[in-house]
């Protein structure tokens, strides 16, 4: 009966691969084709990209993946975040897998606080994070370059147990900056040497079921650039632990590559198709005893992996679209049973400069506990439209993230049409906030994201 069991789970396993294959090249790719052909002509149109001398500029974006294990941040974050690089990034994309579930929730956990207090002080502000259960994604955004990042928005999919539960599947930020548009996912997909089947079908869940409102995209694979990374949890296959062990602490890492389901499955086309990823020059980082640099001494004795990875797609039906890989490393902690992954990039985007949708008119002097105006101005003919909901907040003028507000006002519907602009008004009884520099800023209610931000200005006792 064993023997017969066994071959019925297998023959279950073989077509529940082949189903998921084949939704795959069905489903995704002829959608996909059909919208990115109409995103393509638009953006053409709009940065006359088929032009010759067409400038194009680079923003560096650095990456993070980690499955802590439940366990809160180190003391020091340093290597982490490259934080002694001689240029620090413009943007930081961290993604966890196995958060403690019972530690807080999207903004209010370990991880999420230490790292926006870190890259706070570095001069960075936390533009989204998104948390899905025990899975995160965090961006930040150097603080010059916030008003180019615009149309920010997150999503998540579950795919635990078919689709039910969180534990696994993915979550996204994407958004534009310099005239092209960018996503970063994070998945954790399913766990154990067998389960490549149930990979594939968590990757096709979170492909085929994040929608997006911006107009330019729908899916993921719309984007320009698409980021990929997270516990993948791909393993290397026909090796046993100590073999692998060895060819590690040999560095023979390329024998090991070849074992990889990843890559097999790439060369197969059944995963992750077009997406590329820089030499695995680093040991497998997975699985250790907990807090330390033993591969796993268990009962199982699991077979070293590279089960947390970082890959990367550019489209090439536009010129000038372009990703160089600078780094993919391992830093060195012993946290957990998983070591983390980072990689830095530079992408090519076109040189859009800042144009704000709302322009505040200069502030010089406020007074604690007086009535204060302020005068704004948008533009016409940028969507969304201005909305009674927008709303205009006193920030200090070293927020870390746009829930540092003191004090708010709600925007004029229809702003854009009002000739001369919109006067508003922070009373005396709501402008008793400590002394020191603030800024404006506007927030739209569609998105969530900063559309206008004025010079800074002192409020005195």
């Amino acid at each position: 009966m064993t023997a017969a069991n066994d071959a019925i789970k297998l023959l279950f396993g073989v077509c529940l691969y082949h189903f998921y294959i084949l939704q795959y090249f069905e489903e995704v790719p002829k959608h996909h084709s059909r919208f990115r052909m109409q995103q393509v002509s638009d953006k053409l149109h709009k940065v006359s990209l088929g032009k010759a001398g067409a400038q194009s500029s680079t923003v560096s974006v650095y990456l993070v993946t980690w499955n802590v294990g439940a366990t809160g941040p180190p003391k020091d974050l340093v290597e982490l975040l490259d934080l002694k690089a001689k240029q620090l990034p413009d943007i930081y994309g961290i993604g966890f897998q196995e958060m403690d579930p019972s530690d807080g929730d999207d903004k209010d956990n370990q991880w999420t606080s230490r790292l926006t207090d870190v890259l706070g002080q570095m001069n960075y502000v936390r533009i989204k994070v998104v948390r899905m259960q025990a899975i995160s994604l965090q961006v930040f955004v150097r603080r010059p370059l916030l008003l180019n990042v615009t149309s920010i928005e997150s999503e998540y999919s579950k795919a635990g147990m078919g689709g039910w539960w969180g534990n696994k599947g993915g979550v996204s930020v994407r958004f534009d900056v310099g005239g092209v548009n960018l996503i970063i996912v994070n998945t954790h997909l399913a766990a154990h040497m067998e389960n490549m089947a149930e990979r594939i079908e968590d990757f096709n869940t979170v492909l085929k079921t994040q929608r997006f409102r911006d107009p330019d995209v729908e899916n993921i694979l719309d984007h320009d650039y698409v980021f990929w990374m997270g516990d993948l949890n791909c393993r290397l296959e026909g090796i046993s632990r100590d073999r692998a062990v060895e060819l590690t602490q040999q560095n023979r890492l390329e024998e090991l590559f070849k074992l990889d389901q990843l890559k097999q499955a790439q060369q197969e086309g059944l995963m992750l198709v077009d997406f590329q990823e820089g030499p695995l020059n680093f040991k497998p980082t997975y699985k250790f005893d907990k807090d330390t640099d033993v591969y796993d001494t268990s009962e199982k004795q699991r077979v070293p992996a590279w089960c947390d990875r970082i890959l990367w797609r550019a489209h090439t039906d536009l010129d000038g679209l372009k990703v160089q890989q600078r780094k993919y490393f391992s830093p060195a902690y012993s946290r957990g049973d998983h070591k983390p992954v980072t990689a830095t990039f530079l992408v090519n985007v076109f040189n859009e400069e800042a144009y704000p949708f709302v322009t505040f008119d200069v502030i010089s002097k406020w007074k604690y506990g007086v009535d204060a105006k302020f005068h704004y101005s948008v533009r016409k003919g940028i969507e969304p439209d201005t909305s009674p909901w927008d709303w205009i907040a006193l920030l200090p003028a070293t927020f870390k993230h746009l829930d540092d507000y003191k004090i708010y006002v709600y925007g004029k519907n229809n702003a854009e049409d009002i000739k001369g602009g919109v006067t508003l008004e922070f009373s005396g009884n709501d402008l008793k906030v400590p002394p020191g520099k603030y800024q404006l800023g506007y927030i739209s209610k569609h998105k969530n994201w900063l559309r206008g931000l004025s010079n800074e200005f002192e409020v005195v006792a």
